[in-house]
């Protein structure tokens, strides 16, 4: 069924840990399971239907993704009323928690998550917890006490939560409720700290993080009401650079005011505490995505009107996050001769 990668070991207190986990999600399913079924009967063939569950399996949110045509779609989960699925009743869950991405493409839906830093993290099916994965098609995972399902709609889906309840949750995650079945969370060089659900990659020991450049966040706006060497010392703090690299951006980089989250932390009130992540497209193009801040993300010489959930960066296009310019320098290829 599906290999997971993982940055290392996870602090954990017991062994018994993991589990206690997985059987809570296990039983969160079979609660849920007759009302999971109605809900992909009615989602359109080739998309995907999100649903948040409290500890008893009682839905307390949902969204329909439809499959993408050009840049990826994002859901932003959390307890923020920003967010586009909020959690309110869950206090282990962040106010942006974790970030769901759908991409374009052909067959299952192809899905990516990152934990945006909370406390409580992302844990899979089997257990273990994770700073980012990815999927084919469908998910179940945990966070504080909420457990999210992503199911195919359609048929596909229909026939996912068909059968026996044991059968169910295997189809779904690879697993019985025993915890038996194929381990989802194994150590991997390729793309450090990413889970992979849905499919076996051959994994190459000898790729290392290849540098990507320099990201640059400054201020456009400082404050007028300070002195004129006040401004200029601000602005000056106000530049800060990262030297970036692909391992980076495959775990996906937090920009925002929380230093302790953030690996690109910039001071100012236009700036959200957890603001945008920042990950890797292409060899010349990255993507930032909004994560349900107050200020948007928006594309260079779009300062106003409604944020975007995800902008294209390139080396020629900087966005804006807020009233802060984001730029990447990408770095320089050697020259064969």
């Amino acid at each position: 069924m599906s290999i997971i990668e993982d940055s290392g070991p996870q602090p954990r207190s017991s062994g018994e840990e993991p589990a206690r986990d997985r059987v809570a999600l296990a039983e969160c399913f079979a609660r849920a399971r007759s009302i999971l079924s109605a809900l992909v009967t009615g989602v359109k063939e080739g998309d995907a239907v999100i649903v948040a569950t409290d500890q008893n399996g009682f839905p307390v949110a949902q969204r329909v993704i439809e499959r993408p045509k050009n840049l990826p779609h994002a859901v932003v989960i959390g307890r923020h009323n920003r967010c586009a699925l909020s959690i309110p009743n869950d206090s282990r869950v962040s106010l942006r928690h974790l970030l769901l991405t759908a991409w374009p493409g052909q067959g299952p839906m192809r899905l990516r998550g990152y934990d945006l830093g909370g406390r409580a993290g992302v844990v899979l099916a089997d257990g273990k917890r994770v700073p980012g994965f990815s999927a084919h098609g469908q998910v179940a995972l945990a966070f504080g006490r909420t457990s999210l399902f992503v199911l195919p709609g359609g048929p596909a889906g229909q026939e996912m939560l068909e059968g026996e309840e044991a059968e169910a949750f295997r189809k779904l995650t690879g697993l019985d409720t025993s915890g038996a079945g194929h381990r989802l969370a194994i150590s991997a060089m390729a793309e450090p700290g990413v889970a992979e659900i849905g499919g076996y990659r051959p994994i190459d020991i000898d790729v290392r993080p290849s540098p990507r450049g320099a990201l640059r966040l400054r201020s456009t706006k400082p404050d007028r009401g300070r002195s004129h060497r006040s401004r200029k010392r601000e602005d000056s703090a106000q530049v800060r650079e990262l030297e970036i690299d692909s391992e980076l951006l495959q775990r996906g980089l937090l920009i925002g005011r929380y230093s302790d989250r953030c690996s690109l932390a910039g001071q100012g009130r236009n700036l959200s505490r957890v603001h945008a992540l920042v990950t890797e497209e292409g060899p010349n193009s990255l993507l930032v995505y909004d994560l349900a801040s107050t200020n948007g993300v928006r594309p260079t010489g779009q300062s106003e009107g409604p944020s975007h959930p995800v902008v294209r960066m390139t080396p020629d296009d900087p966005c804006l996050l807020g009233h802060f310019e984001l730029s990447w320098v990408p770095a320089e290829r050697p020259t064969i001769h």
